[in-house]
């Protein structure tokens, strides 16, 4: 199990090198981060993307383009149909999102002729690295679905657990967080918490031990958990948090960033190919540990 970012990179610059297509790749802080993971030798880059913007960002940061393949296409839409072909065909490992906004390269990934779909629920997964309590913690869906049902809940949880897994998570604890952590027929997150703990004791949902309703405070803190009463293997350990909806996980995925300095990734589940799919605003240390995370994935996925 990976405790922290630094042991995520460490296990990944061990994993053979994998082939990484980033769609819209002329931003500055992508190809830092491209330069950062080809020195560690993660990654074979192909930059897809406006090549007078790639030529100059690349400069900027020093990378040396000579033994790099680039795509001219400047059209944003046009880079990500590309990018994903590639990576659908077989001709990459591993897609990146860059400076393009998340819905066009998601209706590239969703096509229905060389997308990535698998014909589950795609999802999004935030990996926090929690000073605090030393260890990482991951959180969904804050990026994508806007208010998933219950059984669209229950393909989240599942896709969370399968990175978990491919991370080194044996069989990862799952918290289904709502405001209280008794059930109250008036808080609907609450009803389908205990549902979806129940659907996790029958077998319906495998992989992962799985409780809720849980408030965030004991399902990350055992005193919490142990003054509240509450008797639980997930309780107080949780290492996935499974949020109501996306306003909750998108505050709950950037709080500790901006509040307490943590360090983020980010991937998506669902998807045939591992994908890349950090903010634009995110730093270049954020885009590689994520592409650290998904050279595991892929690595995984192949074996």
């Amino acid at each position: 199990m990976i405790k922290d970012f630094d042991e995520l990179l460490a296990r990944a610059g061990r994993r053979e090198t994998k082939r990484l297509v980033v769609a819209a790749a002329g931003d500055e802080m992508v190809l830092k981060a491209v330069k950062h993971a080809q020195e560690r030798k993660l990654i074979k880059p192909v930059l897809v993307g406006d090549r007078d913007q790639i030529d100059k960002n690349a400069d900027r940061v020093g990378l040396d383009l000579s033994r790099i393949e680039v795509i001219n296409l400047p059209s944003g839409p046009e880079a990500c149909e590309r990018a994903v072909q590639l990576v659908s065909s077989g001709e990459g490992d591993i897609l990146m999102k860059g400076m393009v906004e998340t819905p066009i390269i998601m209706k590239a990934i969703l096509n229905k002729e060389y997308g990535l779909r698998t014909g589950r629920l795609i999802s999004h997964i935030a990996m926090i690295e929690s000073r605090t309590l030393g260890r990482l913690l991951f959180v969904t869906d804050g990026g994508m679905n806007i208010k998933p049902d219950l059984m669209q809940k229950k393909e989240i949880i599942e896709n969370a657990i399968e990175i978990a897994h491919e991370l080194g998570y044996e069989r990862p604890r799952v918290a289904i967080l709502a405001a209280i952590e008794k059930v109250n027929p008036d808080m609907l997150e609450t009803v389908e918490a205990a549902i979806l703990a129940k659907m996790g004791d029958r077998g319906q949902i495998r992989g992962g031990i799985i409780d809720g309703p849980l408030a965030i405070d004991n399902a990350i803190s055992e005193e919490a958990a142990r003054i509240k009463g509450i008797n639980s293997l997930v309780a107080g350990r949780a290492d996935i948090l499974l949020v109501p909806e996306i306003v909750a996980g998108n505050i709950l995925g950037k709080s500790p960033v901006y509040f307490a300095g943590d360090r983020i990734a980010t991937v998506i589940g669902g998807t045939s190919h591992p994908v890349v799919l950090t903010s634009r605003a995110s730093t270049a240390e954020i885009k590689l540990i994520s592409i650290a995370a998904t050279v595991l994935m892929a690595d995984n996925q192949n074996s």
